[in-house]
């Protein structure tokens, strides 16, 4: 992240603002103002950004982030928890999602999860390859889901759950989620390879389907 932040510098000058780190390999380059020349010199650093296992930054303003919270809750959301500050100044100051915010996004977002996990077992084609593509993609959106979800759900003393079996516990018990397929998805991030076994069990793949079902009727009757 260093030659990253030190790029952005020498590019961006006085407008730089702050590289914000939000997990492993992805950061938010904030700056006071972004022009089409900046993007003109940074495209020919991705290729180099890329070789040294880094994804194309995301480019905002300060101002952006503040008023586009409410649009993107879960995202900004998870940068705000997540977030380690690589150079400049924090551009956060007091932006914060709402609940009433983050419940409708996780609305949307347990709908859309279970669309793509249909959509993908359709484009797998019966596929069992792609069909572990399909798995292996879906741990992300799965961990950040069942993390929003269980933090709206919280009640009483103590952190929400956050831990991936403190996150299996918290389906399992509040929402009806099978543990052992919650707890083969989320394995993926760190163990890909272990996806084509997965894809290869009727069971598992149907089970996940229904967990998938399941966990969008869990946030829908929020609404009711």
């Amino acid at each position: 992240m260093n030659r990253l932040a030190a790029d952005l510098q020498r590019v961006l000058d006085g407008r730089f603002v702050a590289l914000v780190a939000y997990g492993p390999t992805r950061a938010v380059v904030f700056a006071t103002r972004l022009t089409a020349d900046d993007l003109q010199a940074l495209a020919p650093l991705v290729d180099r950004w890329h070789q040294e296992g880094l994804d194309t930054p995301l480019l905002l303003t300060p101002d952006e982030f503040r008023r586009s919270v409410d649009a993107f809750p879960l995202e900004y959301g998870a940068i705000l928890e997540r977030h380690l500050l690589i150079a400049g100044t924090s551009p956060f100051d007091d932006a914060r999602p709402s609940d009433a915010d983050i419940r409708r996004a996780c609305e949307v977002q347990a709908k859309a999860f279970l669309i793509h996990v249909r959509q993908g077992w359709l484009h797998a084609a019966d596929h069992h390859h792609e069909q572990a593509v399909m798995l292996e993609q879906s741990a992300g959106p799965l961990r950040v889901l069942l993390a929003n979800v269980a933090r709206l759900s919280h009640q009483g003393p103590g952190a929400p759950p956050d831990t991936d079996d403190a996150l299996v516990a918290f389906g399992e018990q509040h929402i009806g989620l099978p543990a052992e397929v919650l707890r083969g998805v989320l394995a993926l991030e760190l163990h890909p390879e272990r996806a084509d076994g997965l894809a290869t069990s009727p069971d598992f793949m149907n089970a996940y389907l229904v967990a998938a079902e399941t966990l969008w009727a869990f946030t829908d009757s929020w609404r009711h």
